[in-house]
């Protein structure tokens, strides 16, 4: 065979293998060095309220939550678990939870009322 049949032949498998294994965007940037870099990367996207859910900004509770992507908060749970297995956190009421909405297509959060945090 000629050479260059061989070389056209080994380029065309390589970006076959190349297209073959390449996956959807990921709603988090898997890459990122530390949890707030990966949530600072995550999706925010929706259409519906349900699309959307809060994440923790940190390991600890008062360090507040982020509106984000369901998808992307599965993601990030996983990752916040990880890094946050060793924490130590002080034992205090922190009013940092927040309602989540779809508001033109992306997920936003609003403190959640003090009364809400009150038994009734």
């Amino acid at each position: 065979m000629n050479i260059k049949v061989l070389g056209l032949l080994g380029v065309v498998f390589f970006v076959a293998g190349c297209a073959a294994t390449e996956q959807g965007a990921s709603p988090v940037n898997l890459k990122a060095k530390t949890y707030a870099a990966a949530l600072q990367s995550a999706d925010k996207s929706c259409r519906v309220d349900e699309d959307c859910t809060s994440v923790g900004k940190g390991c600890c509770p008062c360090a507040g939550n982020e509106a984000v992507n369901k998808d992307a908060a599965k993601l990030l749970n996983q990752r916040l678990n990880k890094e946050c297995a060793q924490a130590v956190c002080t034992l205090q009421m922190c009013y940092v939870e927040i309602n989540t909405s779809c508001q033109n297509g992306t997920c936003v959060g609003t403190p959640k009322p003090m009364k809400d945090y009150f038994a009734k």
